[in-house]
């Protein structure tokens, strides 16, 4: 009788998302709104132009910028090789359904606000693009938003994507482990349970912290 395959080790997920990169560049010291503003208008000049060669410059200014703010280039792109698969699948479906033009301009733009948005996290601490998220909000205050909690909600989000990253990964080692490894359930439903366990307890860490008054 064959023996079973022992599953390999959890290792620990890489966060790429909501952290900051450790260093005390210029883009560390800059304001938070300030970095804010620019990925607004950055994001603005990409999406008008429409250029991929225009999108590809750009890309290699952001290059640039994190070298010279001394921001690690394997920080800033490992959010791109996390979502590689998702990035080729979107480049196939784009060369299927339009040409070649259209397909490296909605590819590169996605790539480069990717790459903008990732380089401000990286040299922003969570709790200030937070604060900034709460300024720009707080004219929403007269239709009943609540700047804070919309805010606080973004930061919790970017915090969960490792956790539930980890979690799915988890699950399909334990489904090998019984031999159910082509079963979908096996590996969604204890994902489910453990996203659900995770959000209530997040529930209520925040409310013994006072989150209806955010």
């Amino acid at each position: 009788m064959r023996a079973r395959r022992r599953p390999r080790p959890l290792r620990p997920r890489e966060q790429v998302l909501g952290r900051r990169a450790p260093g005390d560049g210029f883009l560390h010291a800059a304001p938070a709104g300030a970095k804010v503003a620019g990925l607004a208008i950055l994001t603005l000049v990409v999406v008008l132009t429409r250029e991929p060669l225009v999108n590809g410059i750009i890309g290699v200014l952001i290059l640039v910028t994190a070298t010279a703010a001394r921001v690690p280039l394997g920080m800033l792109l490992s959010l791109l090789r996390r979502l590689w698969v998702l990035l080729a699948v979107l480049a196939a479906v784009q060369l299927i359904f339009n040409d070649p033009q259209t397909a490296a301009e909605v590819l590169s733009r996605i790539l480069v606000c990717l790459l903008a948005a990732q380089l401000l996290l990286l040299s922003t601490e969570p709790t200030d693009v937070v604060g900034v998220l709460r300024r720009i909000l707080t004219p929403a205050r007269i239709i009943g938003v609540r700047p804070g909690a919309v805010a606080l909600a973004g930061l919790i989000m970017l915090r969960s994507i490792p956790y539930l990253a980890d979690r799915f990964h988890l699950a399909g080692q334990q489904a090998r482990a019984r031999g159910l490894e082509r079963d979908l359930r096996a590996r969604t439903v204890p994902l489910l349970l453990g996203t659900v366990d995770y959000a209530r307890d997040t529930g209520r860490a925040l409310s013994a912290r006072g989150i209806e008054e955010v």
